[in-house]
């Protein structure tokens, strides 16, 4: 996790160069998925740990959990579970597609 928050910093950092003005406050907005293969702890923690020797040690990280949700390509449910299953609770077949939970997105940056 402390991999992906340097990775981060150094997204925000690029971007940030094209802004010609001194920054006061910063606030990082994540979007992170079930199954992103991630903890939102752990990645708070590595964020606070690398952004110490950053140009953005003063920036806040807000992280926003995607719960795993999952699609039944035979009965149309849709609907979020803890897990990848094997098939639909509604009408017991196996063709079920993630809709969404594998997110690490970086959603958007608030500076002054």
């Amino acid at each position: 996790e402390v991999g992906i928050a340097q990775n981060l910093i150094e997204q925000i950092e690029q971007k940030l160069a094209q802004v010609n003005q001194p920054l006061k406050a910063l606030r990082i907005s994540v979007s992170l998925g079930k199954l992103a293969g991630v903890s939102a702890e752990a990645l708070l923690f590595g964020f606070d740990v690398v952004k110490k020797d950053s140009k953005i040690s003063f920036a806040e990280l807000v992280i926003k959990e995607i719960p795993l949700k999952l699609s039944c390509s035979n009965c149309l449910n849709e609907f979020e579970a803890e897990k990848i299953l094997e098939c639909c609770p509604t009408c017991d077949k196996g063709s079920l597609a993630i809709v969404s939970g594998q997110e690490l997105r970086l959603d958007s940056l608030e500076y002054e």
